[in-house]
């Protein structure tokens, strides 16, 4: 009788199969080729323009189809995986609606994206100088820079571009409060704005003066807060 060697059945078909998911896993660590610390510019370099782009000033947000990179003062300070596409099949036609828990749970992750993206535009630090005695122009605004309280502005319909008010600081080169001891802000750089103040997060600070660009994207995300709030109503939920 032979000797054979005897080794259980498929090992030879699993030793290529083992060393082709480390194939697709090693690639899967070169596509992704950004990491914490990396640079603005070396992500754009490696995974070119986003998706879509949040400029928060010294914040930057950037999407791709694979990750979510939040930047910092230039340099990536997290990189957030994009979850994995769905594999099951369907369980409805696409664009049928699903049920209610399901579209009560993408409205409210609709409305919190579009409030995390108005924070970020709305509270974007003003710029400031110290106070020196060579500073010239600086009013005192006393000790607050608000008035309590915020009004609710009407999502669907409301542009911010009509609301912005500038006059109270524009007029002055520096404004200051004693909220801020040794620091000041320049006057033509702030605004106040009332249908954006219930986004005010620190009130120990005035407002940056947003652009007419950020402006637009704040009333598109208006739009979207106001269709997610009436959709949850319809469906008996709380936003």
């Amino acid at each position: 009788m032979s000797k054979t060697s005897m080794r259980p059945a498929g090992a030879g078909f699993r030793r290529p199969l083992a060393a082709l998911i480390g194939l697709f896993l090693f690639a899967a660590v070169l596509a992704r080729a950004v990491d914490v610390g990396d640079t603005y510019d070396k992500v754009l370099a490696e995974k070119g323009q986003p998706r879509s782009l949040i400029d928060a000033g010294s914040v930057k947000v950037l999407t791709y189809p694979d990750m979510t990179v939040k930047v910092r003062d230039g340099v990536v300070v997290s990189v957030k995986a994009a979850a994995p596409a769905p594999t099951a099949a369907p369980t409805r036609a696409p664009g049928q609606p699903g049920t209610p828990a399901e579209q009560i749970a993408e409205a409210k992750r609709k409305l919190k994206d579009a409030i995390t993206r108005v924070d970020l535009i709305v509270n974007q630090p003003p710029p400031s100088v110290p106070i020196t005695r060579e500073l010239k122009g600086v009013v005192p605004y006393g000790d607050a820079w608000f008035h309590p309280g915020a009004a609710t502005p009407d999502f669907n319909t409301v542009d911010i571009r009509k609301t912005q008010e500038l006059g109270n600081y524009s007029r002055f080169a520096y404004v200051t409060s004693n909220l801020n001891p040794g620091v000041a802000f320049p006057g033509g750089e702030l605004e106040f704005n009332p249908m954006t103040k219930i986004f005010y997060l620190d009130r120990s600070i005035p407002k940056k003066k947003l652009t007419e660009d950020e402006m637009l994207e704040i009333n598109r995300l208006y739009r979207i807060i106001g269709g997610c709030q009436a959709q949850l109503s319809l469906l008996g939920a709380q936003p």
